[in-house]
């Protein structure tokens, strides 16, 4: 992983926000993506079942039920936008976002829920693709 993300999981707060859940390249969960040829980064992982990776392209994740699936960064950003126009900012809790009626992906809360965001718009923009592993 470049400086420029480890420079922005920073800024974000993610590591912070995500304290002993956070994981990057050096995490199981991430190699064992890799090893599947998903180009995965970081997330956060409450259990062995139970993850949310931002990768290159895609966010990997497991639900509640189990299922494993993958969603496009734009895709899952638009699903964050629209958990947040529906709960609101104050006093909503984002422990899960549902992405469809049966399955719900781990968010932790909401300060983690807003760095995840914030780190997948900036890998979401072309111009930053060439920082990635810079």
């Amino acid at each position: 992983m470049s400086n420029y993300l480890k420079k922005r999981i920073e800024l974000n707060n993610l590591k912070k926000n995500a304290r002993n859940h956070f994981v990057d390249e050096s995490s199981k969960i991430v190699n064992t993506l890799k090893d599947e040829g998903k180009k995965a980064l970081l997330g956060i992982q409450k259990n062995v079942d139970i993850y949310t990776i931002l990768g290159e392209k895609y966010v990997f994740y497991s639900t509640l039920n189990g299922n494993k699936g993958k969603l496009t960064l734009s895709e899952f950003s638009d699903v964050l936008h629209d958990n947040a126009l529906k709960k609101g900012k104050i006093f909503a809790k984002y422990k899960y976002v549902k992405i469809n009626s049966d399955e719900k992906i781990w968010l932790k809360n909401k300060s983690t829920m807003k760095s995840l965001w914030n780190t997948l718009l900036w890998l979401e923009k072309p111009s930053n693709r060439d920082y990635i592993y810079k």
